[in-house]
């Protein structure tokens, strides 16, 4: 009875030692993330911009409204989303935060929108032609002669951007050593940009007689394409004005 005793008042000791080495530690997180954020406030990374006023009704709807992205002579005349917090948020879910399998238009998780020189928009290749499903109307180099501009504008800014090259390819394995298109976002690495121009060059399906230079604004638009497995289709573009 008493080795009962015994045990019985240890599991108590060990189980409030841990409940204060739990309080004490979530106490230090705590501390250190006020510390944080009292650094941040006040702090002038970067100055953001008013809010354009034909955007401003969209943006008051969803704060995760970044801009508008329309390409003539496709359905791309849509909304694009920023969620960097939150993996794929608009993968399956639409502007008013219901599940939709068209999901929404969205830029990339690993991009910053105000320091990025490579912005890349995702959507899905729906088959009835929403989202990116008339994007890969540029495969035919006849349709890039007749539509070799589009707009993006952010919430921020009015913008004009130039196809600079259309390019199918593929998702390559995890333990696959090669240029990955999508984890290039810019920042000034000139490795990373040199790597992106070779893949270009090498992929591109037809010339348009656009290069990119460094310190070009990039856009990379990217949907899911069938001619092979894990196949992709991207638009690359330069902004002009």
């Amino acid at each position: 009875m008493k080795s009962f005793i015994r045990i019985a008042a240890l599991v108590v000791f060990i189980v409030s030692c841990a409940g204060l080495a739990y309080y004490y530690v979530q106490d230090y997180i705590d501390d250190r993330h006020q510390a944080e954020i009292d650094a941040l406030r006040g702090m002038q990374d970067v100055e953001i911009p008013d809010v354009l006023s034909e955007y401003a009704a969209l943006y008051n709807e969803n704060y995760d409204t970044i801009g508008w992205l329309k390409i003539e002579g496709t359905n791309i005349d849509n909304v694009v989303m920023y969620a960097p917090h939150i993996y794929e948020k608009y993968l399956r879910t639409d502007f008013y935060g219901e599940h939709n399998t068209r999901g929404c238009l969205y830029i990339a998780e690993n991009c910053d929108i105000f320091k990025s020189d490579n912005l890349i928009i995702y959507g899905h290749n729906m088959s009835d032609g929403s989202m990116f499903g008339t994007l890969m109307n540029f495969v035919k180099e006849s349709f890039y002669e007749e539509h070799k501009t589009f707009t993006f504008d952010t919430i921020y800014e009015k913008q004009t951007y130039e196809v600079v090259a259309a390019i199918k390819t593929a998702i390559p394995p995890a333990d696959a050593d090669v240029f990955r298109y999508y984890e290039y976002v810019g920042e000034d690495d000139a490795e990373m940009f040199s790597q992106y121009v070779s893949f270009i060059e090498e992929n591109r399906l037809y010339d348009t007689g656009v290069e990119l230079q460094e310190g070009d604004s990039i856009l990379t638009l990217s949907t899911c394409a069938y001619h092979t497995d894990q196949g992709r289709f991207i638009l690359v573009a330069r902004k002009i004005s």
